[in-house]
């Protein structure tokens, strides 16, 4: 599949780019905010090729591709045609958390690879003077220091433009903000005493502070902005807009901004600095450990993005991160030596090509394809890698190893760690080949590969393992159809998995098997069942009834609730889908087809009754 069919299908499938109010992507992420999560078909997304997985989170829906993800993300970008400041709504929902979480990882992610590449030219500069290759008494060397420390001493310019973009007003009147910050005023006034100036009689805006690599002062400076923008454009007639709005955003912002909101956002940094800074200096080594050994959890969940602001102020306050970067250094090692291991001593060719090809951008700072792909899928290497993560999370803790300037955390980092003061860089070393060597041996002693990947084994010894073949029980009692029939175009290609249909005659669901909740929805119209011995089933009640928003349905259970076999799961209103003029046709198929030889309908014909009769066979 072309990337620009990728493209297609993926908006298509998300509920058309009406329902997307904003896209952007990170290093292997396609990221949206959407109106309605109800529209977004989350399983067909990650059914097609060329997607590694998709999930909400943060008040986000990512969408994880890999490498190819900027290819991908253009190709969006041509079919959505988004302006980013033609005031589209928000669309992050979720709860407070969730939303800041989504604020700061859209913020940051637009301008990371300014960050980087600067990042790693200080690493180089590092090699070249520890080589005495250059002179830090060069020109060359001013110049490439200049170059290099450029994206950060103005980093309130690059993050006032993408804040911008992520609030959705005006990117030049940021910008100007950013400008104010940066602002030398205790040189003008050319009096070192005097550190606060009068405003209007009764504001005192302080002038002795450096908003220079700040970030939290300008992100909040520039979502005020976004609501006094808003408000002017009400009053301004439009034909004056152009001219009145930016006057009356600058004039209100930007004093309110240097009174208030700098000094707050610079105080709530510096706290966030000095807890990090705490937490290691009383217990270096455990704290490394918890955070090197959950880092690749902390960042499934984007919950990564709030360390930002903090290992930021530590840079602006110390010069170096202990944090973030280290923590994330020896958690992207320790995925690149689980899957390396992976490599070498499966028996699957198709997974020793997939595990190759994950190990290469991992040893480079990039992990979703081994997590999504490798390590997560065959579940035993992705707890081998946590616990080579906390190991070298502890060595790194207990000598509180220092990066040195914020780069992608893989194997070119670590130049970044070279400092001629200390032996930080001998311990990064140390740090780095304890959870790249650890996550490797445990992989390899763990015996995932005879236990997880049924694909590696003869057809006859899967089935003597698993006791033959699969059995799943009508979830529905009504009169079984061939999936062929169903009114949905997905469903019937066999595109979310192969299975049949039922025409309901009494309005419950109960558990087709023993196993576990593993999907609900907020309209209560579909479920997804994970059986105990690994058959993932969904159950989707009529067609279009997402449109119905929950009326006419009620669920009996929630996500990770274990069930019985003939537990209710569902109950829906039939008389209300009829009425409302949709099909009661209702899919029940396997999202993991591929993992059985074949699926065969128990009753091609007639009826069945829930919790009783036979409905699916897979062959193993």
């Amino acid at each position: 599949m072309t990337n620009k069919e990728l493209a297609r299908r993926i908006i298509e499938k998300m509920g058309g780019k009406n329902n997307i109010t904003q896209s952007w992507h990170c290093i292997t992420r396609l990221r949206f905010n959407v109106r309605d999560k109800n529209a977004v078909n989350l399983m067909e997304i990650k059914e097609l090729e060329g997607v590694i997985g998709a999930q909400y989170q943060g008040g986000q829906f990512q969408i994880i591709i890999g490498n190819e993800v900027v290819n991908v993300f253009n190709e969006v970008s041509k079919i959505l045609g988004l302006n980013p400041e033609a005031g589209a709504e928000q669309g992050a929902k979720g709860n407070p958390i969730e939303r800041v979480f989504d604020v700061i990882s859209g913020v940051f992610t637009p301008i990371l690879p300014a960050i980087i590449g600067s990042g790693l030219l200080k690493g180089f500069m590092a090699i070249l003077l520890a080589t005495s290759l250059l002179s830090d008494q060069s020109a060359t060397y001013l110049i490439l220091n200049g170059i290099s420390d450029a994206a950060f001493k103005f980093l309130p310019f690059l993050v006032a433009f993408s804040a911008a973009k992520k609030f959705q007003t005006s990117a030049s009147v940021a910008v100007a903000l950013a400008g104010v910050l940066m602002y030398p005023w205790q040189e003008l006034i050319n009096n070192p005493e005097i550190t606060n100036l009068s405003f209007l009689g009764f504001m005192n805006v302080p002038v002795g502070n450096s908003y220079a690599s700040s970030v939290l002062p300008i992100i909040l400076g520039v979502w005020l902005l976004s609501f006094v923008e808003r408000l002017a454009k009400k009053v301004v007639p439009n034909s004056l807009t152009i001219v009145f709005v930016p006057l009356i955003c600058l004039v209100i912002t930007a004093p309110l901004l240097l009174t208030f909101i700098a000094p707050l956002g610079t105080m709530i940094g510096t706290y966030l600095e000095r807890f990090f800074t705490m937490l290691f200096d009383v217990a270096g080594p455990f704290a490394g450990a918890l955070l090197g050994g959950l880092m690749p959890l902390i960042v499934i969940t984007g919950m990564h993005y709030a360390f930002f602001p903090g290992s930021f102020a530590s840079f602006e306050k110390f010069g170096y991160d202990i944090m973030l970067l280290p923590m994330s250094l020896v958690s992207n090692m320790a995925q690149a030596g689980a899957t390396l291991s992976i490599f070498f001593k499966t028996k699957d060719s198709k997974m020793k090509q997939v595990a190759f090809s994950a190990f290469v951008p991992a040893m480079f700072g990039i992990t979703e394809p081994a997590i999504y792909g490798v390590t997560m899928k065959l579940k035993k290497p992705f707890y081998a890698s946590l616990i080579g993560g906390a190991v070298g999370g502890a060595i790194f803790g207990a000598f509180t190893v220092k990066a040195l300037s914020f780069t992608v955390p893989g194997v070119l980092a670590l130049p970044t760690y070279l400092d001629e003061a200390s032996n930080n860089f001998i311990f990064a070393l140390v740090g780095v080949f304890a959870s790249f060597a650890v996550s490797f041996i445990m992989t390899w002693i763990l015996k995932f590969e005879e236990t997880e990947t049924a694909e590696q084994a003869p057809a006859s010894e899967v089935i003597a393992r698993s006791g033959g073949p699969t059995h799943i029980v009508a979830p529905i009692t009504g009169e079984v159809k061939q999936l062929a029939d169903c009114p949905d175009a997905t469903f019937a290609g066999e595109m979310v998995g192969k299975g049949v249909g039922i025409i309901p005659s009494e309005g419950k669901v109960v558990a087709p098997f023993d196993g576990v909740v593993t999907l609900t929805t907020e309209t209560n119209h579909a479920i997804g069942v994970t059986s105990n011995d690994g058959v993932e089933l969904l159950i989707h009640i009529g067609i279009d009834t997402v449109n119905l928003k929950g009326e006419g349905f009620s669920r009996e259970v929630s996500e990770g609730d274990v069930v019985k076999l003939g537990d209710t799961l569902l109950q829906f209103d039939l008389e209300r889908i009829q009425a409302a003029g949709l099909s009661v046709y209702s899919p029940v198929v396997v999202t993991n087809t591929a993992d059985f030889l074949d699926l065969v309908s128990a009753v091609t014909t007639g009826k069945v009754s829930s919790g009783k009769d036979d409905l699916i066979i897979g062959i193993n």
